[in-house]
C-alpha cells in the first residue's frame, strides 16, 4: 500500500511539474503583453521634465532640449512595442499635444491686421512726392537768382578766386556723408565734403540751421517713415561762409595735414525718394520737411482712433495704445501715457525714443496683439465704491468716515498682452501692461517703454 501511494504521489508531482512547463511560457507571453512599470515611470519622468519647460515658455517656441527628446525617444519605443496598450497611449497623446505647444502659439492673421503697414507705404509715396516737387521748386529758384555754384568739384581754388566772391553763394553737395566724416575742429563740429585732390568743403554741424534741417530729417523718420536711414550720403544744399583752414579728420590724433576748404553753413537736406529737410530760422522748430504742415490732414484719414474717453477701461487704453503706434498717430500714443510720464523735455525726449523701438517692432517683429483682461487693485486710499468682504460689515457712514482719512484714491490695474508675427506665431512671452488712475479718473499707462 505504502510503495503504491508513494508511486502516486511521484506521479502527481511529474504531472505537475509538466503542467508548470506547459503553463509558464503562456504566463511569460501574457506579461510581455503590457510595458513593464519602470518603462512607463521613466518615460513619464522625462515627459514631465519636457512639460515644465513648455510651461515656463508660456507660448513661445522652444526645442525639446535633453529631457523632451528622451521623453519623445522612450514614448516611440513603447508605442512600437505596445501599440495598443491604454496606459502608452496615453502618454503618447500627451507627448504629442506638447510637442506641438513647443512649437509656439498660433493664431490668425487677418489682412486688416496689417492694413497699418500698407498705409506706411502710402505715406511714404505721398510725401516723396512732395519732397521731390519741393527739390525742384527750390533748386530753379537758386538756378534763376544765379547764386549757385556750376559745380561743386573741383572745388574753387583760394588762389585763383576771392573769398568774398564766393561768399553767399549755394553749393550742391551729393556725397555728404553723416556722421562718417563727421569731425571736430577749434570753432565746433564739422562734416567735410571732398579730398585733398578735388578740394574740400566743410560744413559746419555747430549751428541753428543745421539743428533744425535735422531734426526735421529725424521728425519725418518718426513720424511718416522708420526706414530712413540715420546715417549715409545725403544730398546738401549749404551757402559758403567763407575760407576755413582745417585737418578734415575724426579723432584726437590728427595724423592728415591741413587743408584749406569753403565753410558752409546748411540749407536743406535731401535724401531722393524720402524727403527733403529745410532749415527756417523763423519757424518755431528751426526747420521742416516737405509736406510736414499738412502732415496731420493727410495722416488724419488713416486714423481709426482719434481719442481716448474718460470711462476707457486699461483693456481698451491698451488696444488705443497699439493702435495709436501702429498709425503713427503720436499725440493719441502721448496722451495714452501717464501725464506725471511727460512733464519735461527730457522725459518726451525718452518717450520719443521709445515711441522708435515700437514703430520698429512693429515693423519688423510683430504686427498684432491680443490683450489680457486687467487685474485691479486699490494702491492707496479707501474704494467705497467697491465690493468685497470688507463692505459686508461696513454701512454708508462707516465708509464716509474711512474715505475722508484714507486720503487720495490711487488705482492700479495690471493685464498681460501677446504680440503675434506676421505668421500667426507668438513672438517671445506674455508681457505685462501697468495702469494708475486717480480718483476714479481716467486709466493712463504706466510701463509705456515696455514692448509687446
Amino acid at each position: 500500500m505504502r510503495i503504491q501511494s508513494n508511486r502516486a504521489m511521484i506521479r502527481w508531482v511529474l504531472a505537475g511539474l509538466l503542467l508548470a512547463v506547459v503553463i509558464s511560457p503562456a504566463v511569460m507571453a501574457a506579461e510581455k503583453k503590457g510595458p513593464g512599470r519602470q518603462e512607463l515611470t521613466s518615460a513619464e519622468h522625462y515627459l514631465k521634465q519636457f512639460e515644465k519647460r513648455v510651461s515656463r515658455a508660456k507660448g513661445q517656441t522652444i526645442t525639446p532640449g535633453h529631457e523632451g527628446a528622451e521623453a519623445l525617444k522612450r514614448i516611440k519605443a513603447l508605442k512600437e512595442k505596445y501599440p495598443d496598450d491604454a496606459k502608452v497611449e496615453v502618454l503618447f497623446q500627451r507627448a504629442r499635444t506638447l510637442l506641438k505647444t513647443s512649437k509656439g502659439q498660433t493664431t490668425m492673421i487677418k489682412p486688416e491686421m496689417l492694413a497699418y503697414r500698407k498705409n506706411e507705404q502710402e505715406l511714404k509715396k505721398t510725401f516723396a512726392a512732395k519732397a521731390d516737387t519741393q527739390w525742384k521748386t527750390m533748386t530753379a529758384k537758386i538756378a534763376s537768382e544765379k547764386k549757385a555754384l556750376a559745380a561743386a568739384f573741383p572745388a574753387p581754388s583760394h588762389r585763383e578766386v576771392d573769398a568774398e566772391d564766393l561768399a553767399g553763394k549755394y553749393v550742391t553737395l551729393t556725397q555728404f556723408d553723416y556722421p562718417r566724416n563727421e569731425y571736430t575742429a577749434f570753432k565746433g563740429q564739422y562734416v567735410f565734403v571732398g579730398s585733398g585732390a578735388t578740394g574740400f568743403y566743410y560744413v559746419e554741424l555747430s549751428n541753428r540751421a543745421w539743428r533744425g534741417a535735422y531734426e526735421a530729417l529725424r521728425r519725418y523718420r518718426r513720424l511718416i517713415n522708420r526706414d530712413l536711414p540715420e546715417d549715409g550720403k545725403w544730398t546738401l544744399i549749404g551757402r559758403i561762409t567763407g575760407l576755413e583752414l582745417m585737418i578734415p579728420q575724426a579723432g584726437k590724433k590728427k595724423t592728415e595735414s591741413a587743408h584749406w576748404g569753403w565753410g558752409v553753413e546748411p540749407v536743406a537736406i535731401y535724401v531722393p525718394g524720402c524727403t527733403l529737410a529745410v532749415a527756417d530760422a523763423k519757424h518755431a522748430l528751426g526747420g521742416t520737411f516737405a509736406g510736414e504742415t499738412e502732415m496731420e490732414k493727410i495722416k488724419g484719414g488713416m486714423y481709426t482712433v482719434k481719442s481716448i474717453s474718460d470711462d476707457v477701461t486699461p483693456e481698451e487704453l491698451t488696444a488705443i495704445y497699439v493702435t495709436a503706434i501702429k498709425e503713427k498717430n503720436y499725440p493719441l500714443f502721448l496722451d495714452c501715457i501717464n501725464p506725471d510720464r511727460r512733464k519735461t523735455p527730457t522725459a518726451l525726449s525718452r518717450i520719443g525714443y521709445h515711441w522708435d523701438l515700437h514703430q520698429e517692432r512693429f515693423a519688423t517683429f510683430y504686427c498684432h496683439v491680443t490683450i489680457g483682461k486687467a487685474s485691479v487693485s486699490v494702491l492707496k486710499g479707501f474704494d467705497v465704491s467697491a465690493g468685497g468682504v470688507e463692505n459686508f460689515f461696513l454701512d454708508e457712514k462707516d465708509k464716509a468716515k474711512i474715505k475722508k482719512h484714507a486720503g487720495t484714491l490711487m488705482e492700479g490695474a495690471e493685464l498681460f498682452s501677446k504680440a503675434w508675427d506676421e505668421n500667426g506665431k507668438q513672438y517671445g512671452s506674455p508681457k505685462p501692461r501697468f495702469f494708475r488712475r486717480t480718483d476714479k479718473k481716467r486709466w493712463y499707462i504706466e510701463n509705456y517703454p515696455q514692448p509687446f
